[in-house]
Parts: C-alpha cells; sequence; structure tokens
C-alpha cells in the first residue's frame, strides 16, 4: 500500500509541475491560446504562483484581466464522502469563495484522461451548462449519473458553506462557485499530444533542444513548488531567455519579422533602397560577367535602370542578362563566396560606382526605403514564398523585392530555388529552429503547433498501446456536412450516458435523422441482446462493442440500454468529443521537382511528429531505400486528410503512417490505413 500510495503522490506532483511548464512554455513563447486549460484564446498571464497561502494552492494563474485558481489531479473521481479528495478540491473551492473573491475568478479542476468518467463527463458538461446558463432542463433532462454527480457536489458545497460560516449556503451562493469551476482534462504527460505540442513549440522558439528545456521547466516547477515562490514573466525571462531567440523570451513576438509564433526568424537585412548591385553576363565575350554598382535614383528621384524579362536595360542603351541582383554589395558577396565554382573559369569585370555620394542617405532613397518597410509590413504570412506560395522552413531564405517593368511591387521571402534573377535580394532569414531541421523543407511549422493540441486522437490512443503494426479505418463516406441541432444519446445501464460520436466529435444530427438513428439504434440494440451479447461501453466510454470483446480486452462492459434522440448542446459537445481531429495534423514527404507525393512501392509515408523524420530516415536507408529531393508538406485538418487518402486510394497507393521497417523490408511498426466500407463489405 504505501508503494502504491508514493507512485500515485508521485504521478499527482509530476502532473502538477507539468500544468505549471505548459503555461511558463506559453508564456516564453508568448502564445495566449490556453484552451486546453479552458480558458480561451487571447488570454495573458503574467505571473505563476505555486503552492500560495491562497486556498486553491497548487497553482494560481495571474494576468490583467484573470486569476485562475488551478487544483491539479492527475486521478480523480467524484464522491459524496467529506474525506474524499473530490471533496477537498470542492473545500478549498468554497473556502477560496468566501475568502477572496473576485470578479471573473476561475476555479480549474485539471486532470489526466486516468480520472473517472464521472469528473470528466458529467462534471464537465454541468459546469459547462452553469456557466453558459444552460440550465433548463426540460429538453434534455438530466440522466440518472448527471444528477447523482450534481448532488453530490453541491451537496459537499453546502456541507463546506456551512462548516466555513455557521450557515446554510444559499442558492445565488451555490451557483456562483458552481458557474466558476473549470473541468479541464489535459493529455500533458510523457508521449501526451499536449506535451508534444509543447515539444514542437518550443522547438520552434529556442535555440537547444526542446527536450532539455520542457524537461528544465518541469524541474523548475519542482523547484518553486517547494519553495512556496511565485515567478512572473521577467523572472521566467531572466531564468529561460538565454535558450531562446532573439527578442528575449515572453516578450511580445514581431509579427511581420518573426511570423507571429516563430520567433527565432530574424531578417539580416536593413532594407537598403539607394544602390543597385548587379551581376550579369556580358554580350559577346564568351560568357564573362560583370559587377556592376549603381545609383538607384537620379536627381529627380526616378529610377535610373530598367529591369524586364531577365534583362538590365542601361541609359546608354545597353542591355545585359542579369544573373543576380542585390541591394548592397555584402549580399552579392556571399552569393559569389557559395557559388565560387560557377565562376572558377569566367573572367569577372567589376565597374565600381561612378560616385562617392552616401546613395543611401539621399530624400529619395530614404523615402522608398520607409515605403519598402510598409510594404513588408502588410505581407498577411512572411513565412509564405511570394513566388510559389508554399510554407517556408529553410534557412536563409532570401528576402527579396519584385521591381520590375510589367510586374506589381512585392517583398517578402522566398524560397532559394525560386528566387528569379531580377528579384532584388534585400537580406535573409536566419532561423536557428530551420538551421537545426534541414530535411523539414516547406514545413508548416506554425500551423502544425496550432492543430496539434487539439489533433491526432486516434493516434494518441494507439501510442499508448505500445509500438507495432496496425490498421487503421479510414472512413470515405465521412458526414462533416450537418450543423443539425440535436443528436444521439445512449443510455446505459448504470444510468450513465454517452454520445454517439464521429471521429471523436459528438455527431450533430436533423431532428428527423436523429430520431431515425436512435430507432435503428435500439433495434441493433435489441437484436444483440436476444443473442447474448449486447452492445457496451467501457466504463471510460472509450471503447464501444460487444459484452465478449470489451471482456476479452481486460475491461468490466457497461450495457447499453437504449438510444434517445436529444437537443445538441454546446455543453454536451464540449464534454463528450475528444479532439477536433481525428487524424491531423500528418506530415508527408513531396518530391521537390514534380511536388507529387513521395511514392516508395506504392506506399505514401506519412508522419505524426516531423522532428522524428531523421530517425525515419536512417531507418529507411538501412533498408536500402534511397528518396529522391524532397520537401515536407502537411496535412492540417481532417478535411485535406479525406480529400488526399480519397486521391491516393483512387490510384491504388496505400498509405503507412510512422513505418519503421525491419532489415528486410517488412512493416516493424506503424499504422496502415484500410478503406472502411471495403473493410466491412469483405473480399469481393
Amino acid at each position: 500500500m504505501g508503494n502504491a500510495g508514493g507512485a500515485a503522490t508521485n504521478s499527482g506532483i509530476d502532473f502538477q509541475q507539468r500544468i505549471a511548464a505548459l503555461v511558463m512554455s506559453q508564456i516564453l513563447c508568448d502564445v495566449g491560446d490556453f484552451s486546453s486549460l479552458r480558458l480561451g484564446a487571447g488570454v495573458v498571464v503574467d505571473e505563476l504562483r505555486f503552492e500560495t497561502n491562497d486556498e486553491i494552492d497548487d497553482l494560481v494563474l495571474v494576468g490583467p484581466a484573470l486569476r485562475v485558481f488551478v487544483q491539479a489531479k492527475h486521478a480523480l473521481s467524484v464522491s459524496a464522502s467529506a474525506d474524499s479528495e473530490f471533496s477537498s478540491v470542492l473545500r478549498q473551492f468554497v473556502h477560496q469563495y468566501l475568502g477572496d473573491s473576485a470578479p471573473g475568478d476561475v476555479y480549474l479542476l485539471a486532470t489526466s484522461p486516468v480520472a473517472s468518467s464521472r469528473v470528466t463527463r458529467e462534471l464537465r458538461k454541468l459546469t459547462e451548462a452553469a456557466r453558459l446558463n444552460e440550465t433548463n432542463h426540460q429538453r434534455n433532462p438530466l440522466t440518472k449519473v448527471e444528477k447523482e454527480v450534481l448532488e453530490k457536489t453541491h451537496g459537499l458545497i453546502d456541507h463546506h458553506y456551512r462548516a466555513r460560516t455557521g450557515r446554510d449556503i444559499t442558492a445565488a451562493d451555490r451557483a456562483a462557485i458552481f458557474r466558476r469551476i473549470r473541468v479541464a482534462l489535459l493529455d500533458i504527460e510523457a508521449g501526451g499530444a499536449l506535451e508534444s505540442a509543447m515539444l514542437m513549440l518550443l522547438a520552434s522558439r529556442c535555440t537547444v533542444s526542446p527536450h532539455l528545456v520542457w524537461g528544465d521547466l518541469v524541474s523548475m516547477g519542482v523547484s518553486l513548488a517547494k519553495d512556496r515562490v511565485s515567478i512572473d514573466r521577467a523572472g521566467l525571462s531572466a531564468r529561460m531567455g538565454r535558450y531562446f531567440g532573439p527578442g528575449g523570451a515572453g516578450e511580445p513576438a514581431d509579427e511581420a519579422g518573426a511570423g507571429g509564433v516563430l520567433s527565432q526568424v530574424e531578417f539580416r537585412s536593413a532594407l537598403s533602397a539607394g544602390r543597385e548591385v548587379v551581376l550579369a553576363e556580358l554580350p559577346d565575350e564568351d560568357g564573362d560577367c560583370v559587377i556592376a554598382d549603381f545609383r538607384r535614383f537620379d536627381e529627380r528621384g526616378d529610377k535610373r535602370l530598367t529591369f524586364r524579362d531577365d534583362r538590365l536595360q542601361l541609359p546608354n542603351g545597353i542591355s545585359w542578362r542579369v544573373l543576380g541582383r542585390w541591394s548592397t554589395w555584402s549580399g552579392l558577396e556571399r552569393y559569389m563566396e557559395r557559388h565560387a565554382e560557377r565562376f572558377a573559369d569566367r573572367e569577372v569585370v567589376l565597374i565600381p560606382m561612378d560616385s562617392g555620394v552616401d546613395c543611401e542617405s539621399l530624400p529619395h532613397a530614404q523615402v522608398y526605403g520607409e515605403h519598402c518597410r510598409q510594404v513588408l509590413e502588410a505581407v498577411p504570412d512572411i513565412l509564405c514564398c511570394r513566388h510559389c506560395g508554399e510554407t517556408i522552413s529553410e534557412d536563409r531564405a532570401p528576402l527579396i523585392e519584385v521591381d520590375e517593368e510589367g510586374r506589381e511591387q512585392d517583398l517578402g521571402l522566398v524560397h532559394e530555388s525560386c528566387r528569379r534573377a531580377l528579384d532584388r535580394v534585400l537580406g535573409f532569414m536566419d532561423c536557428a529552429l530551420f538551421r537545426g531541421n534541414p530535411q523539414l523543407r516547406n514545413f508548416d511549422y506554425r500551423g502544425w503547433v496550432e492543430s496539434l493540441p487539439s489533433g491526432q486522437w486516434l493516434f494518441g490512443g494507439l501510442r499508448n498501446a505500445g509500438p507495432r503494426a496496425a490498421p487503421v479505418a479510414w472512413k470515405s463516406q465521412y458526414d462533416d456536412f450537418s450543423k443539425g441541432t440535436w443528436c444521439v444519446r445512449t443510455e446505459l445501464e448504470d444510468g450513465s450516458a454517452r454520445y454517439v460520436t464521429d471521429r471523436g466529435r459528438v455527431a450533430r444530427r436533423s431532428q428527423q435523422r436523429a430520431l431515425q438513428d436512435a430507432q435503428e439504434m435500439n433495434r441493433s440494440l435489441e437484436e444483440a441482446r436476444k443473442k447474448g451479447d449486447p452492445w457496451c461501453y467501457s466504463p471510460d466510454g472509450d471503447a464501444f462493442g460487444p459484452y465478449s470483446v470489451l471482456l476479452a480486452g481486460g475491461v468490466d462492459p457497461v450495457e447499453c440500454e437504449k438510444a434517445v434522440a436529444c437537443r445538441y448542446t454546446r455543453p454536451i459537445g464540449e464534454a463528450y468529443s475528444q479532439c477536433e481531429n481525428y487524424y491531423a495534423p500528418l506530415a508527408y514527404l513531396t518530391d521537390a521537382v514534380s511536388g507529387d507525393p513521395v511514392v516508395v512501392e506504392g506506399v505514401i509515408t506519412m508522419l505524426t511528429d516531423p522532428l522524428q523524420l531523421p530517425s525515419y530516415l536512417a531507418n529507411w536507408r538501412k533498408c536500402g531505400i534511397e528518396l529522391p529531393d524532397f520537401t515536407v508538406s502537411t496535412l492540417l485538418s481532417d478535411e485535406r486528410f479525406d480529400r488526399f487518402m480519397g486521391l491516393a486510394m483512387a490510384q491504388g497507393l496505400r498509405v503507412i503512417i510512422d513505418p519503421k521497417l525491419k532489415i528486410n523490408g517488412d512493416l516493424a511498426s506503424g499504422y496502415v490505413i484500410e478503406h472502411f466500407e471495403s473493410l466491412v463489405a469483405g473480399p469481393a
């Protein structure tokens, strides 16, 4: 018993400090979306207080407009006992309300997937409904279990209020306390979806291994809690800022220069506007080249040179074919150093500027330079190539200005492979993240970080079962069009309920379809009962199947009694939906030349963790697989995954996710996507 209690205590401490590490990671990376903590987006947290003198003493998050009192419980079940851990949580909520209550305070019960479904589903739904003032249960009466959870929770709130004040609680105070409670289900443990999201987020901002920084933040949480101290943005930056990119950790990101979520991105450029440094081929000179330095503007402020169709037209009528164009000598010098072999056997003639004037200080150049800065700041996505439109994730990608006859002016980043001869190179991008992950070319880091916390629900469950080769069914006829206001509830023999979901989300239906689905489901339930193998759920609600199958899987099945059509509400959706995306986000390799997915022996490979790509490449090389030059594309939503799968299967291609191979080429681990309708239909 002592070892079990110690393990439970240690897991609780680790869970609490992982939550603290999550919050500190988002502060350091200036990410204000705290939806995982049920706080929503646009939240500013300035300070974390550990093991405080407040009644709710695990962790307090403080910002300009909120206080969030966190009770972190790795495992928790609903109990009516005044001596239970559930009672202890509610006691702290009540005492906080009575001792120091401010409008907008949040009492956050943060728990993990191992907690009782009474907490993660029923209590979560009830508190969401109270917060959203959805208290009319005439259309959707509470289930037996929901009534029990509500009665036990209210009973303990009443008990602790009376014990603290010596008087009975009023209905208004009980409702006020209950509305402040929010239940957050956090898969933050090792290998969990939230930990993976934080590692990717840290990788996009810090200059050392994200695993080391994450581990350091967890350890810091333990130390701060032990000493019962607080830490604010400045203190966190002082401790951890050296591990982050230019600009300092915890400071707001420069949207134009850093692409929002990627603060490591820095432009090495002053947006010089007053000169043209040109590398061109001399006509009729056997491939010899010229480097010329020109003043860009004349005394009236007009441009002195004309660029069109890869050529430079000089005022004296001479025309050169341009090989490259820069705003500074240093840009040209970097290019010549990288491509010295191209000019080893060619004579290069140097024509310096014919004036000693500082052309950058001239009024025309300064005004034009300011105009360019404004154009650059207006670029909606700085990490989108201005030529091909694909994401840029390559270090030293050129920052260019499009300035030639017949084309509209434009500024922004381009892939080096997309750079055109007449692009006026202003500088380049410097990013340690891209430099450290050169295989992830064209990879959308920002989109990945934003979509991962609420995605990959299917693979999170499969990973918990351990690495293995397993089939995964893909349903091509998935219906995501309906936004009906009805759904189907399955009532279980223990008085609880589950809602029919599709891809982890409560399926919304029209009233007519919900009634039809419930009728059909009841027919199926009755047939299974007559056969002696009724349909059941696992106690946690994550598994559904015949009694015999669930029993063989080591769970205690809970039989389904009946299905009913009921009104869909936001609390139902938030409490009983497990994810936003069931499959996505996923990454796959794209042929750099053709733009098509890389196919090896009829198989397209996808990855759930692109940062592990080097490990997969090493495994595939060991098995004799040679890949073409590739970039890395993303599928950030299930809708895009569906379209991709439909096209792949129409072409007879297979898709395998996270494949590791044996030396003979057989699949050692991974997930093989199978067509659901074909599996159901069986062999032709």
